[in-house]
């Protein structure tokens, strides 16, 4: 099974794509995040921004691989009979060496996506967004919370900190999705390209 691993700051454009790849080719997507839900849910917390970063960093404090584990585990019966999987979110080189040692380091790329801190904060509004990141409700309580903009340079700080950039640093190809007309003025062309990408590593 081929795996490839979307990796980017909040809102970099990392969910859009994989979304449409997802319903274009009918390529399965496993959403690290997702796991947060999950665990929220498990402890009966409220949905926001302080609990979610609690939560994060309390697990990631005890295995940096905690959530990509758990999600992996949780939604297999998503992805075990396909021929490859989109995973998104991961967020540290930790991370990204489980995935490899899962399923042989062989059959792992890693995207980078990447853009402009003021562009991606213009999309924490975007109508599509809800749809793309997952249909959780939870994800539009946490969206209003990143709608502020202390709330969302924490976020990053908090994402640069789990060791996002050096995942980045080692991506095998980076998708520049810098655009200030979201959601679709360059869409086409990094949806282009990152298609592209993907399909030339499975033929």
């Amino acid at each position: 099974m081929k795996i490839f691993i979307l990796v980017g700051l909040q809102l970099s454009g990392k969910s859009s794509h994989g979304y449409r790849l997802r319903e274009e080719e009918s390529i399965p997507m496993v959403e690290t995040g997702h796991a947060v839900y999950h665990e929220l849910k498990r402890l009966k917390l409220v949905v926001n921004h302080e609990n979610s970063s609690k939560v994060i960093v309390g697990l990631l404090a005890q295995d940096p691989t905690a959530f990509t584990r758990t999600i992996l585990d949780y939604e297999k019966e998503t992805y075990e009979r396909a021929k490859c999987l989109i995973l998104n979110g991961i967020k540290s080189p930790a991370e990204v060496e489980y995935v490899q040692n899962r399923f042989g380091k062989e059959n792992v790329t890693v995207f980078g996506f990447h853009c402009g801190q003021q562009t991606r904060f213009s999309r924490v509004t975007n109508p599509d967004r809800f749809k793309v990141s997952g249909q959780y409700h939870e994800k539009t309580q946490e969206d209003q919370d990143l709608a502020k903009w202390e709330n969302f340079k924490s976020r990053d700080l908090r994402e640069i900190g789990l060791g996002i950039g050096k995942a980045l640093a080692f991506a095998n190809e980076i998708i520049c999705t810098e655009d200030n007309f979201w959601p679709y003025n360059s869409f086409e062309s990094s949806y282009k390209l990152f298609h592209k990408h993907i399909f030339d590593r499975l033929t």
